[in-house]
């Protein structure tokens, strides 16, 4: 019999991991691209295309965690 204090609202512990590893590349990308932004200096095409490349990164990691975080609460809601 499953209780609410059983119950575990991340799913299995991989799930945990993998949310935890996207949440921590998300906020480190983000800050990434907060200090490219802030840059004074006149971007050249190499450092436009590494700003884009990150932003892309950013928005695949973001997709991905919605992904997980979904299923983990699917799985939640099917094991009540």
């Amino acid at each position: 019999m499953h209780t609410d204090r059983n119950r575990n609202p991340f799913g299995s512990s991989s799930e945990r991991r993998e949310l935890i590893r996207l949440v921590r590349r998300i906020q480190a990308l983000t800050l990434e691209l907060q200090e490219l932004e802030l840059q004074e200096v006149s971007p050249s095409e190499r450092d436009t295309w590494d700003l884009d490349a990150k932003k892309r990164r950013l928005e695949q990691l973001r997709w991905r965690l919605a992904i997980v975080a979904r299923r983990s609460a699917t799985d939640a809601e099917s094991a009540a």
